[in-house]
């Protein structure tokens, strides 16, 4: 939550140093994440409860978040998949809190009715954990928990 404004910090020449490294290692990132994402998208495709990520035409996702969102009673119940997902061990996140409902903005008078398609997005999204150093046997590990919890919350 963001309760007051951040700063324009910069980089130190050593993290500066740090990112020109990784970069290098970036097709390599980008790469491995597509897999991972792959599997989720074979995984999930035929659960109607789980919308998943779009990849326009003509375009390549890096993949930097993979966000499911739940659909239809499931969207009322994503707080407890989310716990019970964390509870289970899965890394699950929520990317991100609309704008309107962050503190700082609420005392500056904006409303989450303001935003509702934010909002509507939000209250069904989850971050499933996506990374490069990721293994198959983990990615099947976060695979088999959402179904299982999914399919108890449905």
């Amino acid at each position: 939550e963001m309760q007051t404004l951040g700063f324009n910090y910069r980089l130190t020449d050593i993290q500066a140093a740090l990112g020109i490294e990784q970069l290098k290692k970036l097709n390599t990132f980008v790469s491995r994440r597509r897999e991972i994402c792959k599997k989720y998208n074979d995984a999930f495709r035929d659960a109607p409860q789980i919308l998943l990520p779009a990849e326009l035409s003509g375009c390549r996702h890096s993949y930097h978040l993979f966000v499911i969102r739940l659909q239809g009673k499931l969207v009322s119940k994503r707080r407890a998949i989310f716990e019970e997902l964390q509870k289970r061990g899965i890394g699950v996140q929520v990317h991100y809190i609309p704008i309107p409902a962050q503190p700082y903005y609420r005392q500056l008078g904006y409303r989450s009715a303001d935003c509702p398609n934010a909002q509507t997005y939000y209250r069904a999204a989850i971050s499933l954990p996506v990374f490069p150093k990721m293994s198959d046997g983990e990615v099947a590990r976060v695979v088999k928990t959402v179904k299982d919890v999914v399919c108890f919350y449905s």
